[in-house]
């Protein structure tokens, strides 16, 4: 079961702009945690910015066959796109597929207490 995040309408309304800015690199995953580090919805976001960032990087390790780099690049770009527009629409979605992993990171806890 996913986790369930209590993340009020008004960390949302005020976190939209940094949430959208996470999602550029390291650098904005910094700029998002130093000036939003209470805002739930913006540290939601910048948990599930870090698989993108971390798949980009991933494709400059050295040995790593061309087809390989390719679809890497392209699963990082589109969870780029993918969480840039959550971020920005204020939606509290994990990214696709590897989302659920980006809730290890503990950034951002969940409320478990209605999980099964």
């Amino acid at each position: 079961m996913a986790a369930v995040f209590n993340i009020s309408s008004s960390d949302i309304e005020t976190g939209k702009a940094m949430a959208g800015i996470s999602y550029f690199g390291i650098l904005g995953f910094i700029i998002a945690m130093v000036t939003s580090r209470e805002n739930r919805y913006v540290m939601f976001h910048s948990q599930q910015s870090l698989i993108p960032t971390i798949l980009f990087i991933v494709r400059f390790l050295p040995g790593t066959p061309f087809f390989v780099d390719g679809i890497v690049g392209l699963a990082a770009f589109a969870l780029f796109i993918i969480g840039l527009i959550n971020g920005f629409n204020g939606k509290v979605q994990p990214l696709p597929l590897l989302g659920e992993f980006a809730y290890n990171f503990g950034i951002c806890k969940s409320d478990d207490t209605e999980a099964e």
